[in-house]
């Protein structure tokens, strides 16, 4: 175990291959990483063997609960890392983590239309939801617009920029792509309606989450409207194409509502 801490904290590739083997670069995050840095001042800290049964453990690290994604298992040969269990224990852990962070997110989104909506942006003194998450360059039709050192910043900040891309290349924000909706369906509160009017957003907003690589950054899809009610489905492999195609904010059959 201490041979572990020893050789993450020194970048001890030649121990760290043969604990993790050859692919041990897919199990631990590079020099310099934050997530790298913070597990490296927790292991100081405190690390422990949590034994499950005679034959696994786990190493905890920290004082609050942490244990390596990466179990121990005892063989003929002695105790060893199972890296393919890590390797699933990994994926679960960052599917949760993103999914969090996504409905979160969404209420982030909820939360920066009403204050868009507070203010005339373009000087037609008509006040409106904004109709992209990313601004046109040099205007503010979108929830974050550039601003300099002294200006206001916009209502989300520069993540978003490439949140609504979707190209799979781009990892999005948080694992998931954005996607602005402009009307609402019949299982939508108050019914189906356009919000485009006069080619501005007033009647309300939605919005669509979905994963960049359904199974490993996420599995669940996300949605949320001007009433502020996050919704959740799995839409499956072939959902990013289902999401992208989605218009209308609509939480039908399948779709069900996130609690607080």
């Amino acid at each position: 175990m201490t041979s572990f801490g020893n050789a993450v904290a020194h970048n001890d590739e030649a121990t760290l291959k043969a604990l993790l083997g050859d692919d041990f670069r897919e199990l631990i995050p590079p020099v310099g990483a934050e997530v790298r840095s913070r597990f490296l001042t927790a292991w100081d800290t405190s690390h422990a063997l949590q034994t499950k049964d005679s034959e696994h453990a786990d190493i905890a690290v920290g004082n609050d609960g942490w244990t390596l994604p990466i179990p121990l298992v005892k063989s003929a040969k002695g105790w060893h890392f199972d890296t393919r269990a890590g390797a699933e224990e990994m994926r679960l852990r960052r599917i949760g983590r993103n999914e969090l962070a996504v409905i979160q997110t969404m209420l982030a989104v909820y939360d920066a239309q009403r204050e868009y909506a507070e203010t005339d942006h373009d000087g037609s003194g008509v006040l409106a939801y904004a109709a992209k998450l990313s601004s046109s360059p040099g205007k503010q039709d979108g929830l974050y617009w550039p601003t300099g050192p002294d200006g206001k910043p916009s209502p989300l900040g520069s993540a978003f920029m490439t949140a609504g891309a979707r190209n799979v290349g781009q990892a999005g924000y948080h694992g998931y792509h954005y996607k602005l909706l402009t009307s609402q369906g019949p299982h939508a509160p108050g019914g189906a309606y356009d919000y485009v009017a006069h080619g501005k957003l007033f009647g309300g907003f939605g919005v669509i989450a979905w994963p960049v690589h359904y199974g490993d950054s996420g599995i669940k899809s996300f949605m949320v409207s001007h009433d502020g009610q996050v919704y959740e489905r799995d839409l499956g492999p072939e959902g990013a194409t289902k999401a992208a195609a989605m218009t209308s904010f609509d939480p039908g059959p399948g779709w069900a509502k996130v609690s607080p």
